[in-house]
């Protein structure tokens, strides 16, 4: 894929400047990230959308026990949508992490994402029976075939390679509900000053768990992008996801303190080819952390998006975070990924689809700012036509 990356790169360069022939999807999406394209480029996962939506023949029960279930629902969903840029070919959830390889258990059903019904630490001596794993096996094995044979099958899709970073792995092997109190624990014993307190601390909990959870779970991460390497993924594009380690679930301060060396150790044992992600809440936090001299090396490459911003009980994100972010991308020289999230895809009404993707695409043509359009998810009960009519929108109102 490397290889064939570079001449599209080179292609789609020459097309937009000379503006001869006509961009293929990839192209288009591949420009945007350098220059103002022909129109705004379209961006769907295809794991986001329900699969019993495409065929019914299709359950997460049956894309989890085949390789080739998941490729031909992934070939199908690229047959189905005229997006730019489709990526993502497995439906296996959170399993494909490798924790489910460690202990943690999940639960397997027909209609639902598999999801984690049991995590393997229960207290500081479970750590120590963890180890990353010497050789992919299980799930994770499963996971590493099905983007291998993607990225051999479609060697002109953008298909990358993400997993979860120290914060995330730590959140799957201890439990989302105990995390959390774990780190306040460590960090409350930490910065505690009377050694009263510190032992008044410890009575309610260990204080060693939650970096000793970290440790491990680092070491984790670092494997599990070393063994995708070794088993024959490109790993261009590839990425590591901490999305959990964002408010409210941890502040900003707390995060770079506390996790974001856990990250950069992860970052440096990987050659620092692997990216890394932290989604802002609002352009204001954006833009205060693009100087730090790590978070904004992550926020500069995936940061640009409206993927964790507050929306409106329709599920739209707030409409007046549309202008600064589209002024800061602007200001910085990057593409603005605004997602349109499932809950008002399934919900909204034609028009109110539409004037969504006029309102965000009109601003971006005429301030000319890089942008790009990404379906969040395709969720139970949506209606196909919807995500038509956002494709046909964003043609119609797009072009710069």
């Amino acid at each position: 894929m490397a290889q064939n990356l570079f001449v599209t790169v080179a292609k789609a360069l020459v097309k937009g400047k000379l503006h001869i022939g006509k961009l293929t999807g990839l192209e288009r999406f591949i420009l945007a990230q350098l220059v103002i394209p022909d129109r705004v480029p379209t961006l769907l996962a295809a794991t986001n959308v329900e699969p019993k939506l495409i065929d019914e023949k299709y359950n997460y029960t049956m894309l989890s026990e085949s390789v080739e279930a998941n490729l031909e629902l992934f070939s199908r969903i690229k047959e189905r949508f005229a997006f730019d840029v489709i990526t993502t070919p497995i439906w296996l959830g959170l399993m494909l992490t490798g924790v489910a390889e460690l202990g943690v258990k999940f639960r397997i059903e027909e209609s639902r994402v598999p999801y984690a019904s049991e995590h393997p630490i229960k207290e500081i001596e479970d750590v120590h029976k963890i180890a990353p794993p010497s050789e992919p096996s299980g799930y994770f094995k499963m996971t590493l075939d099905i983007y291998r044979e993607a990225q051999k099958r479609y060697p002109d899709t953008l298909i990358t390679f993400p997993n979860d970073g120290p914060w995330d792995l730590a959140m799957l092997l201890r439990g989302d509900k105990h995390l959390p109190r774990d780190f306040r624990l460590y960090k409350d014993y930490v910065e505690a000053k009377d050694p009263a307190r510190k032992e008044k601390i410890r009575k309610y909990g260990d204080p060693d768990l939650w970096p000793a959870i970290m440790e491990s779970a680092t070491e984790m991460a670092i494997q599990v992008f070393r063994l995708a390497k070794q088993h024959g993924i490109n790993m261009m594009g590839a990425i590591m996801v901490d999305q959990f380690a964002t408010e409210p679930v941890l502040s900003t301060d707390d995060f770079i303190k506390y996790v974001l060396p856990y990250v950069q150790r992860a970052w440096e044992a990987l050659d620092k080819k692997v990216g890394t992600f932290y989604a802002a809440t609002s352009p204001q936090m954006l833009e205060g952390l693009l100087t730090h001299p790590i978070l904004g090396r992550s926020l500069a490459t995936f940061g640009f998006t409206n993927y964790n911003f507050p929306v409106t009980p329709e599920g739209i994100t707030l409409p007046e975070y549309d202008q600064p972010m589209l002024e800061l991308a602007k200001k910085n020289k990057k593409t603005y990924i605004y997602l349109i999230h499932g809950k008002f895809i399934r919900d909204a009404t034609a028009q109110e689809l539409e004037e969504i993707v006029k309102r965000i695409c009109q601003m971006a043509t005429s301030m000319k700012v890089r942008l790009l359009v990404s379906v969040a998810a395709v969720a139970p009960g949506t209606d196909l036509h919807n995500i038509d009519l956002i494709l046909s929108s964003v043609d119609k109102y797009g072009r710069y």
